[in-house]
């Protein structure tokens, strides 16, 4: 279950990461 958490922070980060030059 950690590790999910995990896996989902890293995706969550990279999205808001690769959305941020767009806003």
């Amino acid at each position: 279950m950690f590790l999910l958490y995990e896996y989902d922070i890293f995706w969550a980060f990279l999205i808001i990461s690769s959305l941020i030059p767009i806003l």
